[in-house]
């Protein structure tokens, strides 16, 4: 009464659909992870609660297996996006995305439908050779087993660590306020440890710290949850620092093997008009000493900054960090937004020479280091310097993006496109926002994925806050984790057969920028096959 079919990872198996992408086998580098599905039809007209799922085989230990939850969209497209989705239109409606631990290896399926797992091999516990699989289902209720296999090669072949430089911005308000805990205090560092592996893990090797509460997506006139790692004392107008709290901080980062440090931004999102929520120690006890009621261009505040900076210049070059880190002044000004952005950074900009300044914004240009241009305003080849982000807004022409509503290719193609592109660096503003848009309230992001109907379903947030403090991945991370995989392939390609031979091997696939490739899971699963017989 059970029908089992292996999935590839591309495929997102609908409760009440049949899967589109079976697959029976693959490979892998030695130093990967290797993602696929198994498929569950149960044909009994009753829910079967407890189910039994085991692995066999000489690389049991090395797999971990997780059920795929539907969790409901309200807003999985904008109504103006481009059709390469799954349902047209607002899309909404359930979607599979949540990769949940299994209780004690037990499943339950619902009638006459699909449930499927995920199954996650770690190839860097085993040795090259060929693997098979062995899945066995068995239903408590009846005694009835039902088995499968996938056969597994892993390669000898490594790909060389990823040069990009990805972050994926880290809401600590919403690790404070989901969980309860005190900010940076022991249990909150045990549970952002969960998280920060799996940001690791998978594929993230730089940090957004929060020097101050990070001045994002806040309402004007509002504020977020404080989570101010520097202490400030302002006494008798003369301002001191406390850096113990940061040093903490990035030691715990450096040894979840982040590599990069990118400061939070200095001025508020949206053209640098005021100051981030600064707390400090006064006369009158610990008080908000700037916010939105202060300019960021105020004789106050280059007050602060002028005693600030070359302070937090000296902890870092002490810390030993300061030539991976990168300061903000503002995300995202745009054209009109100009001259106020420009004055702050050319403040602020002696303050800080020895660091790189990076910014989002499409109109910034040459002006800062690394420009950190929209995938909708990038172009097909990006200067060396220049990184790249997407958002909400990358909905349309084809862009690359991790919506609920968008294929599973459509998120993994971004890897074949940093690699043609040569950006630096790629950014994403939401690894874990569980507030609705401008933070005006706490939202629970199992029940609500569209940032209070701001924006479409998945964009702000890849991970879920898991019971006992746990992150629990989303199935777009997996993926996501899959094109970062294909681009470090690429990148050791190059080494072997050089540049321009990869980039015309790439190219001559039909992957020519941003906008145009294939819609074709099954081709792209192909063509990294194809990348991983050359190594």
């Amino acid at each position: 009464m059970y029908k089992l079919t292996t999935v590839s990872s591309l495929d997102k198996v609908f409760s009440g659909g049949a899967p589109k992408l079976p697959e029976s086998r693959g490979t892998a580098l030695k130093n990967e992870r290797y993602n696929f599905q198994l498929a569950i039809y149960s044909g009994y007209d009753r829910i079967i609660p407890r189910n039994t799922v085991t692995v066999e085989g000489v690389c049991a230990a090395a797999v971990t297996v997780r059920e795929v939850v539907e969790i409901p969209a309200r807003l999985a497209s904008y109504p103006d996006a481009d059709d390469y989705v799954i349902n047209p239109g607002l899309g909404t409606g359930l979607y599979p995305e949540l990769l949940r631990p299994l209780d004690g290896g037990n499943l339950m399926l619902r009638p006459k439908s699909y449930t499927s797992l995920w199954f996650t091999v770690d190839c860097a516990a085993l040795e090259p050779g060929q693997y098979d699989v062995k899945i066995t289902v068995k239903n408590e209720w009846c005694g009835e087993a039902f088995s499968t296999n996938y056969a597994l090669e892993v390669l000898a072949a490594k790909s060389d660590e990823n040069e990009l430089i990805y972050t994926n911005w880290f809401h600590y308000d919403s690790i404070v306020d989901y969980y309860g805990v005190q900010p940076f205090g022991d249990e909150f560092y045990r549970i952002f440890g969960s998280f920060l592996d799996t940001a690791v893990t998978h594929g993230m090797n730089m940090l957004y710290v929060p020097l101050f509460t990070p001045p994002l997506d806040t309402e004007v006139g509002g504020e977020r949850t404080t989570v101010q790692l520097v202490g400030v004392t302002r006494q008798n107008g003369k301002y001191s620092f406390d850096f113990s709290e940061l040093k903490r901080f990035m030691d715990f980062a450096a040894a979840h093997k982040i590599k990069y440090y990118e400061m939070s931004h200095l001025t508020t999102q949206w053209g640098a008009k005021a100051c981030p929520k600064i707390m400090a120690k006064t006369e009158n006890g610990c008080e908000r000493i700037f916010g939105w009621d202060t300019s960021s261009l105020s004789e106050e505040y280059k007050a602060f900054l002028t005693a600030f900076l070359p302070e937090i210049d000296e902890f870092l070059k002490k810390s030993g960090v300061s030539e991976n880190t990168y300061f903000h002044v503002s995300d995202e000004p745009n054209e009109e937004q100009r001259p106020n952005y420009d004055a702050v950074y050319d403040f602020i900009r002696p303050l800080i020479s020895d660091y790189k300044v990076m910014d989002a914004s499409s109109d910034l240009g040459s002006r800062v280091d690394c420009p950190v241009i929209s995938t909708t305003h990038a172009t097909p080849v990006m200067p060396e310097k220049n990184w790249a982000y997407y958002c909400c807004t990358a909905c349309n022409d084809n862009l690359s993006n991790r919506f609920f509503n968008m294929p599973s290719e459509r998120n993994r193609v971004l890897g074949l496109q940093l690699y043609l592109s040569g950006v630096k660096g790629f950014l994403h503003w939401g690894f874990n926002f569980y507030s609705s848009q401008y933070s005006i309230r706490k939202i629970n992001p199992f029940l609500e994925t569209d940032a209070g109907g701001a924006f479409p379903s998945g964009d702000s947030f890849v991970v879920y806050p898991g019971r006992d403090g746990t992150a629990w991945d989303s199935l777009r991370l997996e993926v996501f984790y899959e094109a970062l995989t294909d681009l470090a392939a690429l990148k050791t390609l190059e080494k072997k057969i050089g540049r321009e031979a990869t980039v015309k091997l790439v190219e001559n696939e039909g992957v020519s920028g941003w906008h145009d490739y294939p819609h074709d899971p099954v081709w792209l699963k192909a063509f990294r096959e194809k990348i991983n017989r050359m190594l």
